[in-house]
């Protein structure tokens, strides 16, 4: 009898069979995410090792790798990327974040896809979610090589993500190696005082994802020289839960208390301080804005801080409000393409 073709080979018939099979490998990850999303006890230990975790937040990554790994979505990205070389013998080093859950989850299928061994050193604030999924994967793929390691050692290349400090020890100490290295960088939203309340909240969500500690959360707001700033604090209230979290609620008293010492200008609502200020990734409970005068000047901005920002929303584009914490398979970090990188290498 005819085995059933998948969803995915339904959609995208032309690729090759390597590529099909690690397809559907991940097609199949999907539902494996989504038991490991009601795994009371996973959600409880990752809180435990790291209380930024909550279980809402590390069910919302599950839930966002879920839709991210759907069969339209790859097979999107395999149209976009083609077919990867054969399987090597070459080992890739993925040095992992542990900002937000699973935030290293991406290098990581890109090596596999890409045919590589991978050996992966998770982040300290990241070690009991992230094996989770991975250990998933390989419950599916028996020939998938992804090891956690306690160091990165015997690796052909590298892609690491961290600290701008961190990323300077790394271009050392790796240099002889093929690598990608990603420093710290955050989002901006650009208004114009023409959004829809649905748009600022989706907004909102964008903002406090994850309590604002991921490179993809707006910290930095440009805004016309009129804005009511009070539209947007009308639009945060449903996150006010926040300040109710230990960790949050003592960064957000800290640098209230440190303002007011200072005598530093801010609004506030007993989660979040708003003040105006240049610098673009400010500290957990705070965010800044800046007043632009045209759509020339907004632009001029931008451009002058390119290299610190992820993501820019605004209701034209490029990253729709709502969007934000929800990357595609295709949305690389720092707008390199590590699959690419990963193919080009011999």
């Amino acid at each position: 009898m005819m085995m059933a073709m998948s969803s995915w080979l339904l959609l995208h018939k032309d690729t090759d069979l390597l590529m099909d099979s690690r397809l559907q490998h991940l097609e199949k990850l999907a539902p494996a995410l989504e038991r490991l999303s009601k795994d009371e006890a996973l959600l409880l230990q990752t809180k435990a090792k790291n209380p930024w975790f909550t279980p809402d937040f590390s069910i919302q990554a599950l839930v966002g790798w879920q839709q991210a790994l759907r069969p339209e979505s790859l097979a999107e990205w395999a149209s976009q990327m083609g077919s990867p070389g054969p399987k090597n013998s070459r080992i890739l080093g993925v040095l992992c974040a542990g900002n937000l859950p699973l935030v290293g989850l991406h290098d990581i299928l890109m090596g596999y896809l890409a045919g590589w061994s991978i050996h992966y050193k998770p982040s300290s604030e990241d070690n009991v979610l992230l094996p989770a999924v991975v250990e998933a994967l390989k419950a599916l793929d028996s020939e998938a090589v992804i090891e956690s390691v306690e160091r990165l050692q015997g690796i052909d290349a590298l892609l690491a993500t961290g600290s701008s400090n961190t990323m300077r020890y790394f271009e050392h100490y790796f240099r002889h190696i093929p690598h990608v290295l990603r420093g710290s960088r955050t989002s901006v939203a650009v208004l114009t005082g023409k959004e829809s309340d649905a748009e600022l909240e989706a907004l909102a969500k964008d903002t406090f994802m994850y309590f604002g500690r991921g490179c993809r959360s707006i910290t930095h707001f440009l805004l016309p020289l009129e804005y009511d700033v009070q539209r947007l604090f009308a639009s945060w209230l449903p996150w006010g839960h926040l300040g109710q979290h230990a960790k949050y609620g003592s960064n957000y008293d800290y640098h209230r208390a440190l303002f007011m010492l200072n005598k530093e200008a801010f609004l506030e609502n007993n989660f979040v301080l708003l003040r105006e200020h240049p610098e673009l990734k400010p500290p957990v409970s705070v965010l800044h804005y800046q007043r632009y005068t045209d759509s020339v000047d907004a632009q001029q901005r931008l451009a002058a801080l390119e290299n610190q920002i992820q993501c820019v929303q605004s209701s034209e584009g490029p990253t729709p409000f709502g969007k934000g914490q929800e990357p595609e398979l295709w949305d690389f970090a720092d707008g390199v393409n590590t699959y690419a990188f990963l193919r080009e290498q011999k």
